[in-house]
């Protein structure tokens, strides 16, 4: 693979599991981001991936809608000979169920992340042997500012 596929290889693991709606699909593309040997931290502390998952899974909850940013995508290599990482920031912003000025909620989450990913054997799946095993997960979420309208 090379280094364009790499990013967005990950953009796409990490994007389908923050745009998933249902909990078929939100399994499915977890299983195939992560290796299940997957050393996480999130904030800067000690994770397990259960807790992960279930953290990110509880933030779908009350959503209609989703809209994925990415900014400063890098990789530090071109091959998987040594397995490169790659790291950028991700904004979440969901629209909510209920409205804020007769307009949807909105909710933010920016996401600084740094992945490792590497060739897993993977039963099942030989088309797509690569596997996130180290991810490095610091967020913060925020609201964004109501704009009220002029007369």
């Amino acid at each position: 693979m090379s280094k364009p596929d790499l990013i967005s290889w990950t953009q796409s693991r990490l994007g389908a599991l923050y745009e998933a709606f249902e909990d078929e699909s939100f399994a499915s593309a977890f299983e195939n981001a992560f290796s299940p040997s997957c050393e996480v931290r999130v904030n800067h502390t000690p994770s397990t991936l259960d807790t992960f998952k279930d953290s990110v899974s509880s933030r779908r909850a009350a959503s209609t809608g989703i809209t994925l940013s990415w900014e400063n995508v890098i990789t530090t290599g071109d091959s998987l000979d040594e397995p490169p990482v790659i790291s950028g920031t991700l904004i979440i912003t969901r629209s909510m169920r209920f409205r804020i000025r007769a307009a949807p909620a909105q909710r933010q989450t920016h996401i600084n992340f740094s992945a490792r990913v590497e060739i897993q054997q993977v039963q099942g799946d030989e088309d797509d042997p690569l596997r996130i095993t180290s991810l490095y997960h610091t967020s913060v979420d925020k609201s964004p500012p109501i704009h009220f309208a002029m007369p």
